[in-house]
């Protein structure tokens, strides 16, 4: 246990307890056709034929700014249709920053100090919005960083340029030091360090977040579509209301999470990034309804059907954002106009959806 002393303004000592660092362990799968960051969200950082699948994302409260992490990672993939084998470090053989058809992503991480090999695990820090935040990075077997200001999450999939005869999954582990921090008076009497009969100085408020837990009902929609019947119509067939998380200050971000897997009628345990099978972005359904990703900015698409969506509505539950989609988890500024967040499924026709999804808002302390 490493102690400290230090003295107030008071000369009181007071006594800082850092217990060692508790790691919070996140784990992933990435899917070998995974790329490891959007190029609609970072255009110039293109890279291959872009022919894969949406990259592995990891948000969590605990990766901030300063913090060290350490990523692992175990598995096999191979880059070609009876290719051989080959660990989270890639094929050795192959330290090139351009494939059979193009620049790969490490073509854009040329601050590495070492060889990044094809089909290689790489990654990058992004924001809530999936905008890189500094450098992509090599990760291989094992390294450790530090999160940069800015970001909120972790992109990551493999350093290739086609990725559509890939086949394996790494496991990814990222674990993150938590310190708790306790404070003791070195000297209990009271009284101790002020002059008598001064009344002792009220304790700093400690710098919190407001948490709010709510079940999301797999046939809910994210809007009222009859308030926004106007301006974002879309199909609600035996939707349910939108789950509603109150805002009463409208300022700063809101962090979303969730967890748990919900049916339809067409597929069962279904994430909240949606079923991976139906992207929809902004088709419409055989009748001619809009799905709610036809109004989430293309930048950010792919959308999934039945994947969850987050939007500020005004306290009529008028909309007053663009939607979005939560995913595995994002980071959205609160526009002064809203006093809720609402939540719900990226579908037209609600019937016979089942289950429930556990999420979790952060907001900035509410008064």
């Amino acid at each position: 246990m490493l102690k400290s002393l230090v003295r107030s303004t008071a000369c009181l000592a007071a006594l800082i307890a850092v217990t060692p660092a508790m790691a919070k362990t996140l784990t992933v799968k990435v899917d070998s056709k995974s790329m490891p960051w959007d190029m609609r969200a970072n255009r110039t950082l293109r890279y291959g034929l872009n022919d894969g699948r949406p990259a592995a994302i990891v948000m969590d409260p605990a990766i901030k700014a300063g913090a060290t992490i350490t990523i692992t990672a175990s598995g096999s993939t191979a880059y070609m249709r009876g290719g051989r084998s080959l660990g989270p470090d890639g094929d050795t053989s192959w330290p090139n920053d351009r494939g059979n058809f193009d620049y790969l992503p490490s073509h854009h991480m040329r601050a590495a100090k070492e060889p990044i090999f094809l089909d290689e695990l790489v990654g990058a820090f992004i924001s809530g919005d999936g905008v890189i935040v500094g450098s992509p990075f090599p990760i291989g077997r094992s390294t450790k960083l530090v999160v940069p200001a800015g970001a909120a999450g972790i992109s990551m999939g493999l350093n290739d340029d086609a990725f559509f005869d890939n086949s394996g999954t790494l496991s990814v582990t990222i674990d993150i030091p938590v310190a708790s921090v306790t404070v003791e008076d070195a000297d209990a009497k009271p009284g101790a360090g002020a002059p008598a009969g001064a009344p002792a100085p009220a304790p700093a408020a400690p710098a919190t977040v407001h948490r709010v837990s709510v079940a999301i009902d797999a046939a809910t929609a994210p809007w009222d579509p009859v308030a926004n019947a106007a301006t974002l119509p879309i199909g609600a067939k035996g939707a349910k209301p939108p789950v509603v998380v109150p805002i009463e200050v409208p300022a700063g971000k809101a962090v979303i999470f969730a967890e748990g897997t919900t049916n339809t009628a067409e597929a069962a345990g279904v994430g909240a990034i949606g079923n991976e099978k139906k992207t929809i972005n902004d088709t419409l359904s055989p009748d001619g309804q809009r799905y709610p990703s036809f109004y989430v900015p293309k930048l950010l698409y792919p959308a999934y059907r039945h994947g969850l969506v987050a939007v500020f509505v005004d306290a009529k539950g008028a909309v007053v954002s663009r939607p979005f989609m939560v995913g595995k988890g994002v980071r959205l500024p609160i526009p002064d106009a809203a006093a809720g967040l609402a939540l719900g499924f990226n579908d037209v026709d609600f019937t016979g959806n089942t289950g429930t999804l556990h999420v979790t808002v952060e907001l900035p302390p509410q008064q």
